[in-house]
């Protein structure tokens, strides 16, 4: 009965080793060559597995992304908790919070082409649409709480609704990543447009409370 519990436990770990090892090679392959020109077999290879190996985990392709979604979701969210919890402890949240981001988040060129190519699928698959909305919503539902409250510890409050404060924010964001990368420089870069103009945004759509 033991050994059979052991033997279940063993099989599990190795499962989900192989699991997370198909997803790490999914995201190179389709940051790479682009969701449509990769294949299974591309999958396989880089991951050192067989088909079998692929086919024992996910059903299709289109699952694996969808699961490659919510897996870099709640890495994200992860970090995002952390530069949450660290900013809130500080004079300058807000500050402190857009710091902490890029310290946490790896936004390389092969992370960014892998998140461009989950949106633009989004868009013309349903299935792929709720995931990424589903994933939108958890990192809202996380940020919004922590933005009304980073502005009421410096004496401030919205003049907008959050959620289009949110949107206008991640809007700067991702042109200012798209921006640095094309330009062949680092999204991490201190000085990017994203670092020089958030908290700009941040205080022209807050008043004082």
């Amino acid at each position: 009965m033991k050994d059979a519990a052991v033997a279940a436990s063993t099989l599990k770990r190795s499962r989900s080793a192989t699991r997370e090892r198909l997803l790490d090679a999914a995201g190179a392959v389709f940051a790479e060559r682009g969701f449509a020109a990769s294949t299974i077999e591309d999958i396989c290879d880089r991951a050192g597995f067989t088909r079998g190996a692929f086919y024992s985990n996910f059903e299709t392709k289109d699952e694996l992304l969808v699961q490659l979604l919510d897996r870099e979701e709640v890495k994200l969210l992860k970090r995002f908790n952390a530069a949450v919890s660290q900013a809130l402890q500080a004079t300058e949240p807000l500050a402190v919070v857009v710091e902490r981001i890029y310290d946490l988040q790896p936004f390389g060129a092969n992370n960014y082409a892998l998140r461009a190519e989950l949106v633009f699928l989004a868009l013309k698959d349903p299935k792929l649409a709720a995931a990424y909305q589903a994933a939108r919503e958890a990192l809202r539902a996380k940020f919004g709480p922590f933005l009304i409250a980073a502005l009421a510890a410096r004496g401030l409050r919205l003049t907008v609704d959050p959620i289009d404060a949110l949107d206008t924010l991640e809007a700067v964001f991702e042109a200012s990543v798209r921006s640095s990368l094309i330009a062949g420089g680092s999204a991490n870069d201190r000085g990017s447009l994203a670092a020089r103009m958030l908290p700009i945004i941040v205080l022209a759509v807050s008043e004082p409370a």
